[in-house]
């Protein structure tokens, strides 16, 4: 008799079961290393965070660093997943760039998304990789994303378009992350959030930047 008949009536198979523990580590990681940072953070606490035991975290986690790896992919995964909610045309460069802009800083100024930022600048020092997987989950695809927005437009010469999209998420970002990170300040209201970004796209298509 095959492992899949003798399974319970209406039990999960063994993969969908393995999938929903590693969410459930994955979700208790995510508050534990949000409350304590990595460097207090012990994979005893996420064991009990979880409700599995540390054979169980081990398993599929070979180490902390593995595991607070494996915690930014899935944040910066959901991210970029939440970044646009509708499709993004290329017809309408300046409505498809407020699209992108308000949905980034929705999400970016969001406090549990500046409190993981915080933990993840913390520990890039000691731990690089950390900060390069976050980079590459992260950033880099944002950056890539507007690449292509600008590219397809075809509403104005881009020699650069890499760079025109870092300058442009540099406009969007401003000083008000860093308020927002040091907590000079909340996150703004959504009708502000919208002028912010009404103001960045307006200069980013009056400048040159965008074809330097």
């Amino acid at each position: 008799m095959s492992h899949e008949s003798a399974r319970p009536p209406g039990s999960p198979p063994p993969e969908a079961a393995a999938n929903a523990k590693v969410a459930k580590i994955l979700n208790a990681a995510r508050r534990v290393f949000l409350e304590h940072g990595f460097g207090a953070a012990t994979t005893d606490m996420i064991q009990r965070e979880a409700g599995v035991s540390k054979s169980t975290v081990y398993a599929h986690f070979a180490t902390k660093d593995q595991l607070f790896a494996a915690v930014i992919q899935a944040e910066c995964g959901c991210f970029m997943h939440n970044l646009v909610t509708e499709p993004v045309g290329p017809s309408d460069l300046r409505e498809s760039l407020r699209q992108v802009g308000n949905r980034f800083l929705d999400l970016v100024l969001d406090p549990v998304a500046l409190a993981f930022y915080r933990t993840i600048v913390a520990e890039a020092p000691r731990f690089p990789h950390l900060g390069q997987t976050f980079y590459a989950s992260g950033p880099c695809r944002l950056t890539a994303m507007v690449a292509r927005l600008l590219e397809e437009a075809g509403e104005m010469p881009v020699e650069d378009p890499a760079a025109a999209a870092e300058q442009f998420i540099g406009m969007l970002r401003g000083d008000l992350h860093l308020r927002c990170l040091l907590g000079v300040e909340m996150k703004p209201e959504p009708a502000e959030i919208r002028r912010i970004v009404d103001h960045a796209v307006d200069t980013f298509l009056r400048t040159d930047c965008a074809a330097a």
